[in-house]
This record gives C-alpha cells, sequence and structure tokens, in this order.
C-alpha cells in the first residue's frame, strides 16, 4: 500500500497530499465519531514503519505528475504521532522536491504530554491537534482512550506544544449532538482554550459514516458554543467543488486508496478524480457491482465506503 493518497480535496486546507504512516486503524483512541470505524490496535506504543527512501520515491513521483497541492498533511488511517521519527518524515518532505510543501500534522493529541514527540513535530507548519472534550467523562465516552491516557495529560500535552511550537495550531472540536454539545461543555471548552491559546478554534461535524451512532448538533446549539467559546472560531464547512487536475489514469486503484482512508459522497469523489459526477459514476459502478466498495447513507447523505 502507498504511503500517500490524493491530493484530497479538504474542507480545511485545501488539495491536501494525504500522508499514511501506520498500519490500518492503528491509534490510541477509539472515537465515537471516527470515519474508519473501530480501531483494530488500540496502543500508544511508538513503532517505526516507514521505508525512508520508498518514501521518498513515490513523493518525488507524485510531485512530478503536476498534481496541485496546498498541504502535504500526515493523518492517515491512525493515529500519526505513533510513528516514531516523524522529523525525518517532516524533513523528507520539505527537501525531497524544489517547492516547498507547508507540513500539517493532524493528531488526536494523546501523545503530546511526551516530550519526544513534541521535539519530532517542531519541523511541521500546522498541527491541528483535537480536544473532543471540557471534562474527563466527557473525554473517556467520547474517545474511548487507551487506559493510560487520562483527560490531564491531553490537556497537559496541549499546554506544552503551544509554548513550545512556532506554527500555526488549528485546535479541532468535534461535535456530536447530545454529547459534547451541552452549554456547561461549552464555558468549559472557553477555560481550556484560554489556557492552550491556539491561533484557530474550528468547530467539526460528525457528517461521514462512523461504526458508532452519533448526531449533528443543533444549528442554534452551534451558533451559541461558537458564541461562548469566543476568538477565532469557525464552523468546518463544506470542501468547495474545485476539480483537481488530472495526470493520472488509474483511477480504480485512486478511488480504493482514497476510500481506505475516508468515507466520500460523490461529489468529493468527483472533484478528487477531476471527473464530472456521471464519469466518476461509471468508475463506481463495477466496484459495487463486485462489492469492492458500498454505499452508506450518513445524516441523510450517500457515502462510498470500502467493504471489509
Amino acid at each position: 500500500m502507498s504511503y500517500f493518497y490524493g491530493p484530497v480535496p479538504s474542507r480545511r486546507l485545501g488539495f491536501s497530499l494525504g500522508v499514511d504512516l501506520l498500519p490500518p486503524k492503528t491509534c490510541s483512541f477509539d472515537c465515537l465519531y471516527c470515519q474508519l470505524g473501530k480501531s483494530k490496535t488500540k496502543s500508544i506504543k511508538r513503532f517505526s514503519w516507514v521505508d525512508l527512501s520508498r518514501f521518498k520515491k513515490e513523493l518525488k513521483a507524485i510531485i512530478n505528475r503536476g498534481v496541485e497541492i496546498d498541504y502535504i498533511t500526515i493523518s492517515g488511517s491512525g493515529e500519526p504521532t505513533l510513528h516514531k521519527g516523524l522529523d525525518k518524515i517532516i524533513s523528507v518532505i520539505k527537501h525531497a522536491t524544489k517547492k516547498r510543501y507547508p507540513v500539517c500534522v493532524i493528531t488526536n493529541s494523546s501523545l503530546l504530554y511526551r516530550k519526544d514527540v513534541r521535539k519530532e513535530l517542531k519541523a511541521a507548519d500546522v498541527i491541528i491537534p483535537s480536544l473532543d472534550a471540557a471534562s474527563a467523562k466527557t473525554f473517556h465516552r467520547v474517545n474511548k482512550p487507551h487506559k493510560k491516557i487520562t483527560f490531564s495529560k491531553v490537556i497537559q500535552g496541549l499546554e506544552h506544544l503551544r509554548r513550545e511550537f512556532k506554527g500555526s495550531i488549528w485546535l479541532e472540536i468535534m461535535l456530536l449532538g447530545g454529547v459534547n454539545d451541552n452549554l456547561k461543555e461549552a464555558r468549559r471548552f472557553k477555560k481550556i482554550i484560554e489556557r492552550i491559546k491556539p491561533d484557530k478554534i474550528q468547530l467539526n461535524l460528525p457528517v461521514r459514516p462512523s461504526f458508532y451512532k452519533v448526531s449533528l448538533p443543533k444549528f442554534r446549539v452551534l451558533k451559541k458554543i461558537k458564541e461562548i467559546i469566543e476568538g477565532n472560531v469557525e464552523v468546518v464547512e463544506n470542501f468547495p467543488a474545485v476539480k483537481q487536475r488530472r495526470f493520472s489514469r488509474k483511477i480504480k486503484n485512486e478511488i480504493l486508496e482514497f476510500l481506505k482512508r475516508r468515507p466520500a459522497d460523490l461529489e468529493n469523489l468527483a472533484c478528487f478524480l477531476g471527473l464530472n459526477k456521471n464519469e466518476t459514476i461509471k468508475h463506481l459502478q463495477p466496484l459495487l457491482a463486485k462489492k469492492t466498495i458500498k454505499m452508506r447513507i450518513s445524516k441523510g447523505k450517500r457515502y462510498f465506503v470500502v467493504n471489509d
């Protein structure tokens, strides 16, 4: 399996070339809203899985295709800080090609309390850490963490990250209807955010299908939470339908590599592939017929997912 997928149309990062360093669903959490399903391996042990020479070769091949890239994003199908040696990965990304692409790391914040992890992340340009709870009780309900990860460790790690990291920190809060979207929790979020001092707060919504049943917050509640938290707060909106330029014709493989990491609706897939919707449907039909992929309904919208 390739270390890269995309460039993916991202709601936050434009065209994002995804970097996947881990075996599927290797994570320290088992979040209620995760689009990849239940964690197969819940762990906090760090390993190095990547062959750096192969990684560099793959990256150069993608860049040489001339695809449009706004960010190179380390995220993938698990918690990226479980990969030991992220500083080497970031260094390869920044020096493998003539053009320097900004590097973003999306993390669940579980290992930021570790000094070695924070040190490896220093060369990134943007870090998007998650904070889905403002109390220990809600933390365990939403994130279902590894037994050695506590809520206080997560907050401690975020505070240390802010003091040490010179790039941008965009704090992500995934709001689940009836779980962490009450006003009491919002006021707690506000106090914690004042300690962390992120550059931006992003309120995200669980729109994609997940293993556990989750609901969207009501609009009026979402608006009130935004008012309580204050500051540079934004609600993550859908990615504008701008097509990627086409340079590769291995469309079946591209669809599967994409869907392994994230469910997608037809518009999202068409945007990613650089095709119109009718052309995209033609490529999806044989995969659906062979049951390689399937359709799922989430929040009234149809998504395509890989059939396990």
